[in-house]
C-alpha cells in the first residue's frame, strides 16, 4: 500500500511524539489527533472553546495541504475531557466549522484525560482524496 505523509510546515513538529500529522492511503486522508497547540507546540488557552478553535485550525491547515476544506470532511471523532461540562462550548465551535449540510459523521467521546493535563479536546478526521492530486 502506498502512503503519503502530510507534514505542513505551519504545524508543530510531531517527531518527538512519534506520529505523522496526516497520511493519505487508498484514497483517504487520515488525520492524527489534533489538539489546541500553535505552530511552536504550545497550547493556546485553558478553555475548551479556545483549544477547539485551534485544533480545528490545525485540521484546516492539513486539509489545505491536500487541496481540501471542511466541506470535504466525512468523519470526525472528537475526544473531550469531562464531556458533560465541555460539550456545549465544544459544540458551538463544531457548529461554526460545520455550518452547512450535509454534516460529517461525528462521534464525540468523553475521556478522563488526554496525553497530558493541558489538552481538553482532540480531533481526528477522515477525508476522501484523489491521490493523484498530491
Amino acid at each position: 500500500m502506498d502512503r503519503t505523509e502530510i507534514l505542513p510546515d505551519e504545524l508543530s513538529d510531531p517527531t518527538d511524539h512519534h506520529f505523522t500529522p496526516a497520511i493519505v492511503a487508498n484514497g483517504t486522508l487520515y488525520v492524527s489527533g489534533q489538539v489546541g497547540t500553535d505552530e511552536n507546540g504550545r497550547y493556546v488557552g485553558d478553555d475548551v472553546e479556545t483549544q477547539a478553535r485551534q485544533a480545528f485550525d490545525n485540521v484546516g491547515t492539513i486539509l489545505e495541504a491536500v487541496g481540501k476544506d471542511f466541506d470535504d470532511v466525512v468523519k470526525v471523532t472528537s475526544y473531550l475531557v469531562d464531556i458533560r461540562t465541555h460539550y456545549d462550548a465544544f459544540s458551538g465551535v463544531y457548529r461554526d466549522v460545520f455550518a452547512t449540510e450535509p454534516y460529517p459523521c461525528h462521534t464525540a467521546i468523553g475521556v478522563a484525560s488526554l496525553a497530558s493535563d493541558t489538552p481538553l479536546v482532540e480531533l481526528e478526521v477522515e477525508v476522501p482524496v484523489a491521490e493523484s492530486r498530491l
